[in-house]
């Protein structure tokens, strides 16, 4: 549904309204006029539509669902819809809502900035807040909440508004969407935008419903994609027919996939209140371990990358019956040599029982450097071939399992949130990549996880498979052979 200027114009001069007055009303309800007077891009100048974003910018439908791929212009949109409410709609509230803090976090900054920024904006904001939820109150008595979704949807409770606005909805939880549901108030605008990942969830079958206005934007409708980005793209991703692609770039859902956490069960064993320290690394930067370092067992998990995914190393602490994770050093863009380096310093402070390392790529020459170092690395260190299988431990007859190791990781994580033995900090990109992991299932029946952002993901799957080699001495690993490789 769209503004009828014709019908508005003769409704409004039957009523004596004056021609000047008309158009100033229709000007600002033209969405795209609108933007143009008050929303400027990142060069500074008026922002315009793209040609396919105008449909959706001037819609009235009460509900709509984007299916899009990435850097469309969703967040644009939204943006600009916060604004133009503001504007129009006094005396009511606004909800823009997340699964995830890392989602919401960036979305609320821009907005906040927006209305901060704008000469006619700033003065009527009258009220901030952005602790415990955002909460931004102006002087016609328009609110805009912004809020994650929080363990079951519990931050939607109570929460009642007139317009909801989903981002990323294809991360929504099952319990997020059904308190989601109950907070719109009769007559209310829900628009929801998310990129298609697989799963087929509440997100997927409101892309099927009649009755809302369905949005597809691939991301070769920007005019900033070009040949070479969509060869990246389709070389990062696996083949233009990969799930990847199909989801981020064509924005279509593909074929089914599954989750491979249960995000209500990861959130349950956030602890907002754990001692946590998180470390950021570059190239360039000194790094030296936390000095207070409580006596215990430590584990060290990680996940190694270089030149273009980032390195994660994970430490936990075993507080029987918890494995409680203390510390996280986040890598970019730091070479192989200095990244062992950084494992020695962890080591000379944590006395680690355990350090499992993913042998992908150079993982497997960080791991020989490091056991050549002596009998005692050769003992703790692990390198971990996600593609193989492993031995489990002999059942009661004998017989020695045996399982595909990416695999039985991510079950031991499963079976530890489920259990609540693991406790992890709050760290919005740690729940962002549980929030997106997937799996599909192959022709021969094998599970195959996709490719994607799940560094700290692997990095913790290989520090809870340290924590069961130790806890399972029937269990024979066999140790890779010491061979020096130069970096």
């Amino acid at each position: 549904m769209k503004l009828n200027p014709r019908r508005v114009r003769n409704y409004l001069q039957k009523r004596g309204v004056t021609d000047s007055k008309i158009e100033r009303w229709l000007d600002l309800h033209r969405r795209t006029v609108f933007a143009r007077d008050y929303v400027a891009d990142r060069n500074g100048k008026p922002w315009k539509p793209r040609p396919y974003q105008k449909g959706s910018l001037e819609s009235y439908a009460e509900r709509k669902v984007h299916c899009d791929g990435r850097d469309v212009g969703k967040t644009a949109e939204i943006e600009i819809m916060a604004q133009w409410a503001m504007i129009t709609r006094p005396d009511t509230q606004m909800l823009i809502a997340t699964q995830c803090e890392n989602h919401l976090f960036p979305l609320m900054n821009r907005i906040l900035r927006r209305f901060r920024t704008h000469p006619e904006f700033a003065p009527s904001l009258t009220e901030v807040r952005q602790s415990p939820s955002w909460y931004l109150r102006f002087e016609n008595d328009f609110v805009l909440w912004g809020r994650i979704a929080g363990p079951r949807g519990v931050n939607f409770q109570g929460l009642h508004v007139d317009w909801q606005i989903v981002d990323e909805a294809q991360e929504m939880t099952e319990t997020s969407w059904s308190e989601l549901y109950q907070g719109l108030n009769g007559g209310g605008r829900r628009w929801v935008y998310g990129v298609p990942n697989g799963l087929r969830n509440t997100f997927y079958r409101m892309t099927q419903l009649r009755d809302a206005a369905q949005y597809n934007w691939p991301s070769a409708l920007n005019p900033e994609f070009t040949p070479e980005k969509d060869a990246e793209l389709a070389l990062l991703y696996g083949g233009r027919d990969a799930p990847g692609y199909i989801h981020r770039v064509l924005g279509r859902h593909g074929s089914p996939a599954f989750a491979a956490f249960n995000l209500d069960d990861y959130l349950s064993c956030v602890d907002e209140g754990l001692t946590f320290h998180d470390v950021a690394l570059a190239e360039q930067d000194e790094f030296s371990a936390p000095e207070a370092i409580d006596a215990g067992e430590y584990y060290l998990g990680c996940d190694l990358g270089y030149a273009r995914d980032p390195s994660e190393f994970v430490v936990y602490r075993v507080a029987e019956p918890h494995f409680v994770n203390v510390l996280r050093v986040h890598l970019h863009g730091v070479n192989y040599a200095r990244q062992q380096d950084v494992i020695v310093e962890l080591d000379a402070a944590y006395q680690f029982r355990g350090i499992s390392i993913d042998c992908g790529n150079s993982g497997r020459a960080v791991a020989h450097n490091l056991m050549a170092r002596g009998e005692d690395w050769c003992r703790k260190v692990r390198a971990i071939e996600f593609g193989a299988r492993i031995d489990l431990e002999p059942l009661p007859d004998g017989t020695v399992v045996r399982r595909r190791a990416k695999q039985f990781m991510t079950e031991l994580l499963q079976r530890r949130m489920a259990e609540r033995s693991i406790v992890f900090p709050s760290l919005p990109d740690r729940e962002g990549q549980y929030a997106s992991h997937t799996y599909a299932v192959s022709a021969s029946g094998e599970i195959v996880y996709e490719k994607g952002d799940d560094h700290i993901i692997d990095a913790d799957r290989c520090a809870v498979l340290g924590r069961y080699y130790d806890t399972h001495d029937r269990y024979e690993p066999v140790h890779i052979g010491v061979r020096l490789e130069k970096f």
